[in-house]
């Protein structure tokens, strides 16, 4: 189960919200049972109650704890169109790029999700492909969310629910009365299976979109819409750590990277620090005392915070050093597991001149003898120059994120240098990406692969039995 406070509720909420909005539910109609509900999106059951306390106060439920919530709210046929064409018209061209970007950010993690399964996870599927109480594409969509939950990374997780929760997917559960997916008779392999929801799930989602698209052509031959501001993908990460002082310690990692903060000098004081970043005296105090901890600054009485960069003794059963951590070994998987796709497709679309600035930014690393920036490098070109604006929109979370790998990198090499950990590696990036964009975006992979593998077992022996598998399953 997911965890209550990770504000998931609202997935519910807005699921539901929108059924009754576009109409899939009507005045009256029952909404399953809580236990129903938690089982479909794998919830505590104080979420879904959390969700229903919301809907009701907004008037689309009455809820009763000895029955099952019903639609309290008679929304009028004729604005069931209106409501749907409010929503979509100004989200098309972002569904039609979250379309294409799925493909390569959200495919890789279900197929690696599906790799760790056990025995176990199989027969809960084929348990609930006997359940004829499932809608045409709901359980092929549950199918990828089991599989992707078995990766143990919330971050992944959560870039799934965002993206469904963009392309408001009531609508692929398909019309009402169609008839129950079943297991067909012969198919019972591992890779049947999987071959067969994956193949139902991608003709739901292509019969949504043809009949969503259909729609908006109609709606605005009839009445062309105002122009209204187009509202692209947005991947909202702030329910995995809703505190503003990692967000804040991530940026002065980047002020320090990018040479805003030198080391060896001091960061500003703390109303100027305020006022730039527009945080709390709390909230930057907070910020401060995690980056003492991990070693990247240290106060200086009367004088303030030097920026230090330096390793040192670390308390990691501190939940501020495993809120980070976990940030950072959940964004690095999560890396691994797209980049590859990713890169390639980016270096593909982009001029012959983009890419030479690629390869000429390794260069310069080498010169500079900061080759450990090379993460930050090929982020920040797949940030800018990626055609598709929701992938775009994830590398720049996923970045911020990989910020913590810093700070964390330096634990793990005890003072050596930098320099010399990187220094091959990125070489031999700059020599694959002269020899193409198939060649270099392979050679990424298997390097992030092998980062991953070494944080996750140096860090696996250093943080409390108790808090080791939820923050570094991976």
């Amino acid at each position: 189960m997911m965890d209550f406070d990770a504000g998931l509720y609202k997935l519910v909420s807005e699921y539901y919200e929108a059924g009754i909005l576009y109409g899939l539910y009507s005045c009256g109609d029952s909404l399953p049972s809580i236990p129903k509900i938690c089982a479909m999106f794998h919830l505590a059951p104080a979420t879904v109650r959390c969700a229903f306390s919301e809907l009701e106060k907004k008037g689309y439920l009455k809820v009763d704890a000895r029955k099952t919530a019903k639609v309290a709210c008679r929304v009028p046929k004729g604005s069931f169109r209106k409501n749907a064409a409010r929503y979509f018209v100004p989200r098309e061209e972002g569904i039609r790029d979250l379309a294409l970007s799925a493909k390569l950010l959200l495919e890789p993690l279900w197929r690696a999700g599906l790799d760790c399964w056990e025995e176990e996870d199989w027969a809960q599927l084929r348990h609930g492909l006997e359940d004829p109480a499932h809608s045409p594409a709901a359980l092929p969509v549950e199918f990828h969310l089991l599989a992707i939950r078995s990766l143990k990374n919330r971050l992944a997780l959560n870039l799934y629910w965002e993206a469904l929760r963009y392309l408001q997917f009531p609508y692929l559960e398909g019309a009402k009365g169609e008839v129950p997916f079943r297991l067909e008779p012969g198919i019972s392999s591992r890779e049947d299976i999987a071959a067969l929801l994956n193949g139902r799930f991608e003709t739901s989602c292509r019969k949504a979109s043809e009949a969503l698209f259909a729609f908006l052509r109609e709606v605005k031959a009839e009445c062309p819409p105002d122009q209204e501001e187009p509202v692209p993908f947005r991947w909202t990460v702030s329910r995995l750590r809703p505190q503003l002082r990692y967000s804040l310690a991530s940026r002065v990692i980047s002020g320090i990277l990018s040479g805003q903060y030198p080391v060896g000098s001091y960061l500003p004081s703390l109303p100027k620090m305020m006022e730039r970043y527009g945080v709390s005296r709390n909230t930057v105090r907070r910020s401060l005392d995690i980056l003492e901890q991990l070693g990247v600054v240290l106060p200086q009485q009367g004088k303030g915070t030097l920026v230090y960069m330096e390793p040192r003794e670390t308390d990691y059963s501190r939940p501020e050093i495993q809120v980070g951590l976990r940030l950072y070994l959940e964004s690095l998987q999560l890396l691994t597991l797209t980049i590859p796709q990713v890169s390639r497709y980016t270096l593909e679309a982009v001029s012959p001149e983009q890419r030479l600035w690629l390869l000429e930014s390794f260069k310069r690393l080498r010169e500079e003898k900061q080759e450990y920036l090379c993460f930050d490098i090929c982020l920040t070109f797949v940030e800018e120059q990626c055609p598709l604006a929701s992938i775009r929109e994830c590398y720049g979370r996923i970045r911020e994120l990989l910020l913590w790998g810093y700070p964390f990198t330096l634990l793990r090499l005890k003072g050596r240098c930098l320099h010399d950990e990187y220094s091959e590696r990125a070489y031999h990036l700059e020599q694959c990406l002269q020899d193409g964009p198939e060649i270099f975006s392979a050679a990424w992979g298997s390097f992030l692969a092998g980062e991953e593998q070494k944080l996750r077992n140096y860090f696996s022996g250093l943080l409390p039995e108790s808090a080791g598998p939820a923050a570094l399953s991976l």
